[in-house]
């Protein structure tokens, strides 16, 4: 009897690098409307690659284990809304990896209703989009305030020395004046995700209670 003939191997299907929302969003424990934030902001790109989101897998907590974290939640780049801060010349609200440096501050450190000596005390402010850390600042002061027309509570504008941020394509670059501990500091924070509870865009994170 002869011997047999095989049939050729099968070819493996390559697997896309094309992700969903849905597929996105389970990877990064994320909701679709987090997505949605990272794709406004120019963090991941559209369509969504599984080696950008393989990027932001990973990533630890950012714990505290003394003292406080001043963390801004913020949401991707919109224009800014003249109606309510109308002496504010600002062009931006939000984030994207294209703000100007100078876009970059004038949309993360102004206008926001929190406690301004716990700010300035905390020293540190992370910027973060849908957990991720996109800029980190070392809070100089409370440059101003201002109550809006509409309000009772004033919101408060801080000046800042910028420590790291995010660019297209999640490089990210630290200045060179940067002291040597708040930039070990701030590698840690820009490579880790930040999660807190408040009831709006400003929260603290501080150590868990035991």
């Amino acid at each position: 009897m002869p011997l047999p003939t095989f049939a050729p191997p099968a070819t493996p299907t390559p697997e896309s690098d094309t992700l969903t929302r849905t597929q996105a969003a389970a990877r990064l424990e994320l909701n679709p409307a987090g997505i949605d934030k990272l794709v406004r902001a120019g963090i991941l790109s559209t369509p969504i690659t599984a080696t950008e989101v393989e990027h932001l897998t990973g990533r630890d907590r950012l714990q505290v284990t003394s003292g406080a974290l001043t963390v801004l939640r913020t949401d991707a780049r919109e224009e800014a809304d003249r109606t309510k801060y109308p002496a504010d010349p600002r062009q931006w609200m939000g984030f994207h990896v294209e703000h100007s440096d100078d876009e970059l501050e004038a949309a993360s450190l102004r206008w926001w209703r929190s406690d301004p000596a716990k700010v300035v005390d905390n020293e540190l402010f992370v910027v973060t989009v849908a957990t991720f850390p996109v800029a980190a600042y070392r809070i100089l002061e409370r440059a101003d305030s201002v109550t809006r027309a509409d309000e009772d509570v004033p919101r408060h504008h801080y000046a800042g020395q910028l420590l790291a941020r995010v660019h297209p394509g999640m490089s990210v670059t630290y200045p060179q004046n940067t002291p040597g501990h708040l930039r070990r500091m701030a590698k840690q924070i820009m490579t880790s995700r930040i999660v807190v509870s408040s009831g709006g865009p400003i929260g603290y994170l501080e150590p868990k209670a035991t």
